[in-house]
């Protein structure tokens, strides 16, 4: 594995640790206030997002990597 290889899987690492975290501390909120739905729009967009980033991206047809929508 060469040093950019190493950088990046350290850096997606980090990103999931953080992801876990803030997936935790949404999970809270919503379970002590279920009717809250912020909470559970944001928990919500992080494991979609935490998807995305252990999926690696999504690429096209042509296999170019896509950007999300938004």
């Amino acid at each position: 594995m060469d040093d950019y290889d190493a950088g990046k899987a350290f850096a997606q690492n980090k990103v999931l640790e953080l992801m876990d975290e803030v997936i935790a501390e949404y999970t809270s909120q919503c379970e002590k206030a279920p009717s809250h739905m912020g909470s559970i729009d944001k928990l919500n967009a992080v494991k979609f997002m935490k998807g995305w980033v252990l999926s690696g991206g999504h690429e096209d047809e042509n296999g170019n990597r896509v950007c999300l929508v938004w």
